[in-house]
């Protein structure tokens, strides 16, 4: 007789197991019709478990974008403009998983962008604090110049300046008589609910840019 009520037993627990959890997984998704349904007639499901989870972290918004921009010296033609983050990850995907040397040049380069963007942002909530009003452009120009003048600054470009050696260098374009700028860019992730919308424009941020300097061959 207990071995048939132990088996319903199970079987509720599995099931109640298996909700739970479904319901936990669309409440944490981007915005869609389903979450909605469930947050307006099961307010107590939330008061009651929580979901604000620190294991459920919220998707990034947008994605890191590094250019290389090199044109002649005192020429007139079109720059080239080369973007390298993505490029990155592709090679690592193409060489996994004997892919050591695209791990390394992943870890090096995004990491440099990563402390950048950091520094970046961390000086721009200043002038944003101290001078209301400014217009966006000025205070990331602001920052910029204020990040410039921190120490141990200087070699992250260089950093990324003798990766765009290395990459011109694939690339087979010659280095005499030319300059860089380096630009990093945040560029918006499309969100989940408007993955058919053509209309949909991913903006485009400007984070940090050098001015532009020789590249010595």
């Amino acid at each position: 007789m207990k071995k048939p009520v132990y088996e319903i037993l199970s079987c509720l627990c599995i099931a109640a197991f298996l909700v739970y959890w479904s319901i936990i997984f669309i409440l944490v998704m981007p915005s869609n019709s389903v979450k909605k349904i469930i947050s307006q007639h099961s307010p107590r499901f939330k008061n009651t478990f929580g979901i604000a989870w620190t294991l459920f972290t919220p998707p990034n918004t947008c994605n890191d974008r590094l250019y290389f921009v090199v044109r002649i010296i005192n020429g007139h033609e079109k720059p080239d403009t080369i973007e390298v983050l993505e490029n990155i990850a592709l090679q690592k995907q193409a060489h996994a998983p004997f892919n050591q040397k695209e791990n390394i040049i992943d870890h090096l380069v995004n990491n440099t962008v990563s402390n950048i963007k950091l520094m970046v942002w961390y000086n721009k909530k200043k002038p944003v604090v101290d001078m209301p009003g400014i217009s966006d452009s000025l205070y990331i120009a602001n920052a910029i110049a204020a990040v410039e003048g921190r120490q141990g600054y200087s070699a992250y470009p260089n950093t990324l300046t003798n990766y765009c050696r290395i990459i011109l260098r694939q690339k087979k374009i010659n280095t005499a008589n030319k300059e860089i700028k380096i630009m990093i860019t945040e560029k918006q992730i499309r969100p989940f609910k408007q993955m058919i919308d053509s209309n949909f424009l991913q903006k485009e941020t400007l984070v940090f840019e050098t001015p532009y300097t020789t590249l010595n061959p």
